[in-house]
């Protein structure tokens, strides 16, 4: 069955935002003037796909309570601030978006980053408008969902909203574990774009049904 929805994950799949949150975790930690994790074990969290709060956490087991709070809003406003605008999108993005469209297929952005970064990202990328559907951190706070790679994201938002969009026609791409064991949890197919942050092993053990180098290889899939 062809595909007919497209979940995209936003960090390292769409968009490269690497050097934003490396800048925005750096200076966080100068900020609170607590000794930085080498560069190695900030790359190994920011491959695991964790929200903001957790990868604080992994990084400064300590945080807790108040504290974590406080780390997290300025981290927040040191990314919204200083780090969004290191974002760039893969080449390929609106590539994608624009055939994706003119198959009449369906978008919709999974993630768990905050979903007022979100927002203000994609429209200054110019990729909000061929967006139909954007699941981030805070997108339904009524709601309190659980993240990646809990399902709940997907059948109390996603299927709902593409009712007519059946899980064999349905798409994730994504970069990390997390998104790859999402799209398992869902029981829809995977494809891992390898060009990301995830870890290599992590998600090939995952077995995801397609593999992408580049973000432009999606266009193929829609062909399939």
């Amino acid at each position: 069955m062809p595909y007919s929805l497209l979940l995209f994950d936003y960090d390292g799949t769409l968009c490269n935002s690497e050097a934003a949150i490396l800048h925005s975790l750096r200076q966080v930690f100068a900020y609170y003037q607590v000794p930085l994790p080498p560069n190695a074990e900030l790359e190994r969290v920011v491959s695991l796909g964790l929200t903001s709060p957790d990868t604080l956490q992994t990084l400064h087991p300590s945080l807790a309570g108040a504290e974590l709070a406080a780390w997290l809003l300025t981290y927040r406003s040191i990314y919204t601030n200083e780090g969004e605008e290191l974002v760039r999108p893969f080449a390929g993005a609106h590539e994608v978006l624009a055939a994706a469209r003119a198959r009449n297929i369906a978008v919709a952005i999974i993630s768990n980053k905050g979903a007022v970064t979100l927002e203000t990202s994609l429209t200054r990328l110019g990729l909000r408008a061929d967006v139909q559907l954007l699941v981030g951190d805070g997108s339904y706070p009524d709601q309190q969902l659980p993240l990646k790679p809990s399902p709940v994201l997907y059948k109390q938002i996603v299927q709902p909203y593409f009712a007519s969009v059946p899980p064999a026609a349905t798409l994730m791409i994504g970069d990390t574990a997390a998104d790859l064991l999402f799209a398992r949890n869902c029981g829809i197919d995977a494809c891992w774009a390898r060009y990301g942050f995830g870890d290599a092993d992590a998600c090939r053990a995952l077995a995801p049904k397609h593999q992408i180098g580049s973000l432009r290889e999606i266009v193929r899939l829609l062909h399939a």
